[in-house]
């Protein structure tokens, strides 16, 4: 095996449970749903705040075609959606509570981990960037909590929850293929 094909094989990012020290289960007052991705973070000097942007950054269009399919579904269940306050973060972008940087407004700032996401009538979700040593590697972890209120909130994540799987690794994936983690 070449040494790009062995980085390859040890980048890959997996589905794992959300890390113990994450403060993302205790965001929300009830967690209906919950998943967490995980790659190695090449770069040590990076911070949560770093990989939020880099993974941001590395929305593949078809993904990109599918949130604009989600907010079209979002408005005719009554949600708010942010699709309109797109994907990428400034260089500069300044993270403070509160703020929205990207899609999201930012509900937490840690030293290793920021906490970003949305209360709507239907349901509340939070998404974390938490930084960590896991056996001597460097990881990101990236985990979804989602607090359904309603009917509509379950049958939103009903239909959501298959492609936000499916996004959220991809997502993550192409930040490290890029050599952005």
């Amino acid at each position: 095996m070449t040494h790009v094909g062995a980085r390859n094989a040890m980048s890959q990012v997996i589905e794992v449970p959300v890390p113990i020290a994450c403060n993302l289960r205790h965001a929300l007052k009830a967690v209906h749903f919950c998943d967490a991705f995980q790659a190695p973070v090449s770069n040590p000097e990076l911070g949560a705040q770093d990989v939020y942007r880099a993974v941001l950054a590395c929305v593949p269009a078809w993904a990109k075609v599918l949130f604009k399919m989600r907010g079209m579904i979002a408005s005719l269940l009554g949600l708010r959606h942010s699709a309109d306050a797109g994907f990428e973060v400034a260089p500069d972008a300044s993270f403070q509570i509160g703020q929205r940087v990207g899609m999201f407004p930012i509900r937490s700032i840690e030293a290793d981990e920021l906490i970003v996401g949305d209360n709507d009538k239907h349901l509340d979700f939070r998404l974390s960037i938490f930084r960590s040593r896991v056996n001597g590697v460097e990881m990101a972890t990236v985990s979804t909590a989602v607090e359904i209120h309603n009917t509509v909130g379950k049958i939103y994540m009903v239909v959501i929850k298959p492609f936000h799987r499916c996004i959220t690794s991809a997502m993550i994936q192409r930040a490290v293929n890029a050599g952005r983690l």
